[in-house]
């Protein structure tokens, strides 16, 4: 029997009223619950029920399309907002900037541009070289959406950016989808040296700061490869100490 998620007893509808706003919300793993979407907050959706009752629900725990519906949703809310108020922009640094402008986000089969939210200031950036055709990047790209997943449910600072090596774009974006990476990409072809490994290899992860100071690398200073666990594990450690 499949267990429900511990947030859906709060969400079930009880009311026969019916209004325009609801909708049905699908679980990743099965179950369904009908809420009204009344904000994203960095990773988590803000819901309410026919009673009234407001929980903050895990964006990763919805199946694709309904985030695609709450990313989409999002945009349009953003855009009606920086219509009617204005809104002193972000203070990011002059590295996440350039980040930023060359990101494209997985929308079903097709890559769309990724725009990051008002209040995106995060402390690390993750990088993650690697391609469908290697068999190792497959086996470990599995263990890093799992390790994305737990992070952003916490309420991790970091921005996970895919770099790719596939041989093309469509690759790319099948690699994407078939593997569930729900977090941004740079365009196909573009800032693969924004961040200098010590070693040519893939899989690669690299940590960097806010400012693009790298902190950790799947290759030592000795250009020996330790692996992307490696990284991933010590990035654990830095994210549970903030």
């Amino acid at each position: 029997m499949t267990s429900m998620h511990p947030l859906l007893f709060l969400l079930i509808a009880l009311s026969a009223s019916a209004r325009d706003s609801f909708r049905t919300w699908n679980i990743t793993g099965g179950g369904y619950f009908e809420a009204k979407l009344n904000a994203v907050q960095g990773t988590l959706l803000q819901l309410e029920n026919r009673e009234g009752k407001v929980v903050n629900f895990p964006l990763v725990d919805l199946k694709p399309s309904d985030r695609e519906f709450a990313r989409d949703w999002q945009i349009a809310q953003s855009k009606q907002d920086d219509s009617s108020s204005s809104v002193a922009p972000v203070d990011r640094s002059a590295f996440a900037e350039n980040v930023y402008k060359e990101l494209v986000t997985p929308k079903g089969k097709r890559l769309v541009d990724f725009e990051p939210e008002q209040s995106d200031l995060p402390k690390y950036f993750a990088f993650y070289q690697s391609a469908m055709w290697c068999p190792p990047c497959r086996k470990f790209t599995p263990v890093l959406v799992d390790f994305y997943n737990k992070q952003k449910r916490r309420g991790a600072a970091f921005e996970l950016v895919f770099v790719s090596s596939d041989r093309s774009e469509d690759d790319m974006a099948d690699y994407m989808s078939e593997y569930n990476m729900t977090w941004p990409a740079f365009a196909y072809g573009e800032n693969k040296d924004i961040v200098q490994s010590n070693g040519n290899g893939i899989p690669s992860l690299i940590i960097t700061d806010a400012e693009g100071n790298k902190l950790l690398d799947s290759y030592d200073n000795t250009g020996k490869y330790i692996g992307p666990t490696a990284v991933m594990e010590e990035f654990e450690k830095l994210l549970k100490a903030d």
